[in-house]
């Protein structure tokens, strides 16, 4: 489809994503609500759940969606709960029909599938997409001549399409034949996504009274294999570490639990806190551990290193 010009501080930029806070606490989709802040010119968000107004005034448009989004992710919960796709449908057939009807001049969409799928034949706007890894991670995970068809018709409908980081990229081409690669190619351009990052030195201190003595080390995400919390464990087992914060829930929580527990690893599950909460326990850190070997760019580094924690990534353990 033919865009219409994207300039000017009276275009209208419509966010469509999978993941939005719902309040100035949660940590979901962050990283959107950053870049929708930072967007001149009149914003709308399109995103699961009820619609809301925040605090800088952008109004979110709710797409609904019922139990297929949430905490500990769309992937996760669909395999937990296949009939949970009729919610992702209900979402995606409103975020259709809210395009038509609001008919903006620009989309950037967050996770090319499913909201770049759904952008690029619902609107005659300018397209961005923005690939984080998970969206990237099904791509590659479909059979060839589907994955082909998928790209095609992203790649059409699209002006940009952002990759969190360049190993994303790489992989994607990696996947795909010669001329699907060179049309992704012409399209992609690497952007790490906006941050904003309030540290609270005084939470921190408050956190950290009682393991003054001791080396702390921080985890932060949610509790799913694919975030190899159990390799972090066995880590501080060998010793470095005298203390493990598990900052997150999900579905292997009482796994990793006692993986804890059989190797003697003093770990602290404190659950699923805000975002504020969840920033000032890495501040609080001697060390931030990472394991996950699926994300395109790691918000947690990003945020560790912006707050001058250390910061290791095991992945290659």
């Amino acid at each position: 489809m033919s865009a219409r010009p994207t300039h000017g501080d009276h275009v209208r930029t419509a966010f469509v994503t999978t993941s939005y806070p719902l309040d100035e606490h949660d940590p979901a989709g962050h990283f959107v609500r950053a870049e929708a802040r930072r967007t001149p010119g009149h914003v709308v968000v399109m995103a699961p759940g009820p619609s809301r107004v925040g605090t800088d005034a952008i109004a979110v448009l709710g797409m609904g969606g019922g139990d297929a989004f949430g905490w500990p992710g769309v992937a996760t919960r669909l395999q937990n709960a296949p009939w949970r796709v009729l919610g992702l449908a209900a979402w995606g057939h409103r975020v259709a029909r809210a395009l038509k009807l609001w008919r903006p001049d620009r989309v950037i969409a967050h996770w090319c599938v499913p909201s770049g799928s759904i952008a690029v034949t619902q609107t005659r706007a300018s397209v961005e997409l923005v690939s984080h890894g998970g969206d990237v991670r099904l791509l590659l995970g479909l059979p060839g001549p589907l994955r082909s068809r998928m790209v095609r018709s992203l790649v059409k409908g699209a002006q940009v399409w952002r990759f969190v980081s360049l190993p994303l990229l790489t992989d994607l081409l990696g996947a795909l034949g010669k001329d699907d690669a060179l049309a992704v190619e012409r399209l992609a351009r690497i952007e790490a996504p906006a941050l904003e990052l309030h540290g609270n030195r005084a939470r921190s201190l408050v956190l950290r009274q009682g393991l003054e003595q001791r080396k702390v080390a921080v985890v932060v995400g949610r509790l799913v294999r694919s975030k190899r919390v159990d390799e972090v464990i066995r880590h501080v087992a060998t010793g470095h570490a005298d203390v493990l914060v598990v900052v997150g829930d999900g579905p292997e929580q009482a796994r990793l639990e006692r993986l804890a527990r059989r190797l003697g690893v003093d770990a602290r599950f404190v659950g699923k806190v805000g975002r504020d909460e969840a920033i000032a326990w890495m501040g609080a850190a001697d060390l931030v551990l990472h394991a996950s070997r699926a994300e395109g760019l790691s918000t947690v580094k990003r945020e560790a290193e912006a707050l001058g924690t250390r910061w290791q990534w095991l992945g290659s353990s």
